[in-house]
């Protein structure tokens, strides 16, 4: 298994365009020798590869030994990000470090006594330091991610951050290696255990898609063959094209057959996804979420998942919100009315925000003349993917309740909506989010008193285990064939959710009564009426008289049969 990882690795370092935001420079999954790495510190002896992972020993206490790649494979990269596999086998210290430029000059992650200490070490001075609690346990794998540059040093594990300078931190030096660190202090023996390494280069700017990039701008986005007179990348990709810039930025070059990540592929991926296009070619940001956690299984979670959360509010609140979610995430999501575009950094000093627009020309915020209608929140994650998305007619009306009948007020309802010249997508459908719901019985409510078949077919529940694995229910598929809908006047979905397993629906149709379904009958019967008589197809004494009827029917529903005889008489 280990090596096809390391094909994979060497296959993905080899394919990737060079222009990416994080390449990978240099890795070694230690199932050969240590040829990559050059002793700084303590004796070559006490680092063993053995069953292809990488094993530190000291037994006398007081010392300590470290290792760096060498220069010709480092090449003087100043910022970068570190994944790898770590595990800890005793209480002695256990270190590694970052920035290194010499013996006497780095930054030392160090956990000792149920603590993660970080120091900047300057001339072989503790320059500063911060503790931040945290148990390391024994025997445990813990997936690790570095993220040093010259604006921030952050550390995750598993995903979560545990550490990230603040202002109260003197600026990172630029440069400086990743070394690996094995330490006894007062303790006799220390072990450790690295594995599956992997340093990607940082560079200056986020890789840039163009929805209306000639490599796929006339390509057919999603099916818009059938429902758009334009149904090209050009005209609908921004989305599409903004998650994939996304991904890109979070470290994922390819999809999990291998193909580059781009708009295109993108699409390609979405189209074959049950989640992955919905209410006839809009984004699915749960299918992004999820496509997320199957890269990060497929990279053994050296990536994190993406956790996505849906904001709307004012426009300070949209801005405020936008800046506190880059804090410690690389990139969101913004939408303006009708377009999705990519914002990649608050920038302090001009009260401004850098974007990557896929279609127009802007590159600050402050230079578009629209405001911010929404935001695509994704935070790193290794917890919780688990979601409830309902995708309804606009007209629905609805109620969610738990299993005591109490409302659930925690949901987002949402309009989305995309533009294309004349046409527009996305606006005959109300999506509705719930994210990670509880285990339990959840109602849904839907008054479908005017439904037909064609609102019947817009009608899909979308379930996200915690794990990220979805659940497709379509009304169309559970509805009894025969049911008559000028009958139905409520639909109520009974929803057993689980987060960890296969979530049960049961559908209860409730029917209208005689009455009210005479009084729908009345209803249409208007309607027609009206518009046969707006074309033509009636005169204005039959329009007259046969309204006449309808309002005296209204108040007698028992000679409801007088409507039809009517209608038999002038042959209507």
């Amino acid at each position: 298994m280990r090596n096809y990882l390391l094909l994979f690795l060497i296959v993905i370092f080899f394919a990737y365009p060079k222009n990416v935001f994080a390449q990978i420079f240099f890795n070694d999954d230690f199932s050969n020798d240590l040829n990559k790495w050059t002793l700084v510190s303590g004796e070559i002896s006490y680092w063993q590869i053995k069953n292809q992972a990488l094993y530190g020993y000291i037994f006398p206490p007081q010392h300590e030994s470290v290792l760096v790649p060498k220069d010709e494979l480092w090449q003087g990269m100043t910022e970068y990000t570190v994944d790898f596999i770590f595990k800890a086998f005793d209480g002695a210290d256990k270190n590694f470090v970052v920035g290194m430029r010499n013996s006497a000059n780095f930054y030392d992650f160090h956990f000792y006594n149920n603590q993660l200490i970080v120091e900047d070490i300057r001339d072989s001075f503790s320059l500063q330091l911060m503790s931040v609690p945290f148990i390391l346990q024994l025997n445990r794998d813990y997936a690790m991610h570095i993220n040093y540059s010259k604006d921030k040093i952050e550390l995750l594990i598993d995903g979560v951050k545990i550490f990230s300078t603040d202002s109260l931190w003197q600026p990172p030096i630029h440069g400086g290696k990743f070394g690996l660190k094995i330490t006894t202090g007062s303790f006799w023996g220390s072990q450790v255990f690295f594995d599956q390494l992997e340093i990607k280069e940082l560079s200056s700017s986020v890789i840039f898609f163009k929805q209306n990039d000639p490599k796929w701008s006339n390509l057919i986005y999603d099916h818009a063959d059938l429902w758009s007179t334009q149904p090209f990348m050009a005209n609908w990709a921004c989305a599409v094209s903004s998650a994939a810039m996304m991904l890109r930025v979070y470290g994922y070059g390819a999809l999990p057959d291998g193909t580059e990540i781009n708009p295109w592929t993108i699409n390609l991926w979405l189209m074959n996804q049950e989640d992955g296009y919905i209410a006839e070619g809009l984004v699915n940001w749960l299918a992004i979420s999820r496509l997320s956690k199957i890269l990060s299984d497929q990279k053994n979670n050296l990536l994190p998942k993406l956790e996505f959360n849906y904001f709307k509010g004012s426009e300070s609140e949209n801005l405020s919100t936008l800046q506190n979610n880059l804090e410690g995430n690389e990139v969101q999501i913004a939408a303006i009315p009708g377009h999705f575009f990519l914002v990649t950094d608050y920038l302090v000093e001009q009260n401004d925000f850098s974007i990557k627009d896929p279609l127009y020309e802007y590159d600050l915020l402050s230079l578009r003349p629209e405001k911010i209608e929404s935001l695509r929140l994704f935070k790193p994650s290794q917890t919780d993917l688990s979601y409830l998305l309902l995708v309804l007619p606009k007209e629905s009306i609805f109620s969610l309740t738990d299993e005591n009948g109490e409302n659930i007020n925690d949901i987002k309802v949402v309009t989305e909506e995309i533009f294309s010249l004349s046409e527009k997508i996305g606006e005959n459908y109300k999506l509705i989010y719930y994210q990670k719901p509880k285990n339990g019985q959840i109602n849904l409510l839907l008054n479908a008193g005017n439904y037909n078949q064609e609102m019947i077919n817009k009608i899909k529940f979308f379930f996200y285990q915690q794990n990220g694995t979805m659940q497709l229910v379509d009304l169309n598929r559970i509805l009894d064939k025969n049911q008559d809908l000028e009958k139905v006047n409520e639909f109520l979905f009974k929803i057993n959710f689980s987060k960890e397993n296969q979530s049960q629906i049961t559908l209860e149709v409730i029917e209208k009564t005689i009455d009210e379904q005479r009084m729908a009958a009345l209803n249409s019967a208007a309607i027609k009426s009206e518009l046969d008589f707006q074309s033509g197809k009636i005169s204005f004494y039959l329009f007259y008289q046969l309204n006449l009827l309808i309002d005296s029917l209204r108040e007698h529903l028992d000679y409801f049969f007088l409507l039809q005889k009517f209608l038999d008489f002038h042959q209507l």
